[in-house]
């Protein structure tokens, strides 16, 4: 989820939050005090018939009717019901047909007074002591505030209304605010992404008038993309210094072997000792063509050369090259899998490169695989091409497998064979480069089987 998108979500949770609890409120607070108001005129229509009832007095009359006239006219369904309880007993023996729970009669006896919501119809009842009859009192007054029960659906309705008005003003505002506060890295951003290692000449222009945080940000990244050029440059400068000066004495050394090996009349020993020379010679301008590989990988913009690849045509290169190279007796390419139309098997990248990791994978495999065959596959995935390389060979011990892309790692059980332990660096590097995985399966003693991943072509 991107970043603009997680503020105006958090921005418009907490709002939404926040009004819906405000609402909730309200709507909370006005029911109770409508029904604690509407309770308490139900406990005034109880005392005036239950003291009407005792006193049966003329002006007890009178004012029983005004206060009928009054307060009646606003309930609906409103009804009376006069229980007599006997003064020696906790509880009443006949109650009329309502629904109030068993404990609401014993409440009033005990406590003088009760109440209980019932839906939307309300039920008070008061307990009156009458001193000249054989029994005591129980007024019980119900009735159903429609007035109030109005006034709240009003009351909702327009909390309702007012809080979706709220909730979209307020995801506008969040929309507002987030593009304001991500527009200067959003900026940022596209800057940086014309910043490659190819021209790290190139800073992020600071177009603001405050020193705030996105300020400071912009200087510690150009302060950065400074000394990483300054690094940059002197590495280039060793590689390209490097690419003269060790190859060129290391050339020379070899030629002089060679031409040493060939005098006649030398001693076994003498020869033997060229022989090495001319091979330790190979084994360091192969280790250092190949350093040399790695680093101008990681220093130039190898991305601006890429072209259209053929796999196939890659593979047979990496075939005919291996094969000629190791001489091993049995290298075989599997093609069955691949569609028949060639502009199926492409992919984006650089061809040589390509050809370099490919070839270290195979030479691998020809080298640790004891004669046995090496098979080289070719499959078409939905958006991948899979290659997949199988020998025969040593395999690798299991608890060395963590450091295969280590520089200069051998495995313990081939030390016996020649090598430099960076041709599955290099080939990894490079495969990364192409936006592609290398994945490696092996056991010890019975073999090693590498897969490489890569996109299929997307652009040119």
């Amino acid at each position: 989820m991107k970043l603009q998108t997680k503020i105006i979500v958090l921005f418009n949770l907490i709002c939404w939050a926040l009004i819906a609890g405000f609402a909730i409120y309200i709507s909370y607070f006005t029911r109770d005090s409508l029904r604690t108001k509407f309770f308490h005129r139900l406990e005034e229509n109880a005392q005036i018939v239950g003291k009407h009832t005792i006193e049966e007095a003329e002006h007890i009359n009178e004012i029983y009717y005004e206060i009928m006239r009054t307060y009646l006219r606003q309930l609906s369904a409103g009804k009376d019901y006069i229980i007599r309880v006997d003064k020696q007993f906790s509880d009443v023996a006949v109650k009329p047909d309502l629904p109030l729970p068993p404990d609401f009669y014993q409440d009033v006896i005990t406590q003088g007074k009760a109440q209980y919501m019932d839906l939307d119809t309300a039920y008070l009842a008061l307990y009156f002591s009458d001193p000249d009859a054989d029994k005591n009192l129980i007024v019980i007054s119900s009735g159903r505030d429609d007035y109030g029960l109005g006034e709240q659906v009003s009351l909702d309705r327009t909390l309702l209304n007012a809080a979706g008005v709220c909730m979209l003003i307020v995801a506008l505002i969040s929309f507002l605010f987030a593009r304001h506060i991500i527009k200067p890295i959003a900026s940022i951003n596209h800057e940086i992404n014309k910043i490659s290692i190819a021209n790290l000449n190139l800073r992020i222009a600071n177009s603001h008038k405050v020193h705030d945080e996105i300020s400071t940000l912009i200087e510690s990244f150009n302060q950065m993309i400074a000394r990483l050029e300054v690094s940059v440059n002197s590495q280039k400068s060793f590689v390209a210094n490097a690419s003269h000066s060790f190859r060129t004495p290391l050339t020379i050394i070899k030629g002089e072997a060679e031409l040493a090996v060939q005098v006649p009349g030398l001693n076994k020993e003498s020869t033997q000792s060229l022989l090495r020379i001319i091979n330790e010679t190979d084994q360091i301008i192969t280790m250092i063509n190949n350093l040399l590989i790695i680093a101008r990988s990681g220093l130039e913009d190898s991305k601006k050369d890429y072209t259209t690849v053929r796999l196939d045509e890659v593979l047979f290169r990496v075939l005919s090259s291996e094969s000629k190279a190791s001489g091993h007796p049995s290298i075989y390419l599997d093609l069955a899998a691949t569609p028949e139309i060639g502009e199926m098997l492409e992919v984006f990248g650089n061809e040589n490169l390509l050809f370099i990791a490919l070839s270290n994978i195979v030479s691998n495999a020809c080298k640790y695989g004891k004669d046995a065959q090496v098979t080289i596959s070719l499959r078409s995935q939905e958006d991948d091409f899979v290659i997949d390389i199988k020998d025969q060979g040593v395999g690798i011990p299991s608890s060395e497998k963590d450091f295969v892309y280590d520089s200069f790692f051998r495995a313990s059980n081939v030390r016996s064979i020649q090598g430099t332990g960076l041709g599955l660096l290099l080939a990894k590097n490079i495969i990364d480069l192409h936006d592609g995985n290398l994945l490696i399966h092996s056991i010890e003693g019975e073999g090693t089987h590498v897969t490489v991943i890569l996109p299929k072509r997307t652009s040119l």
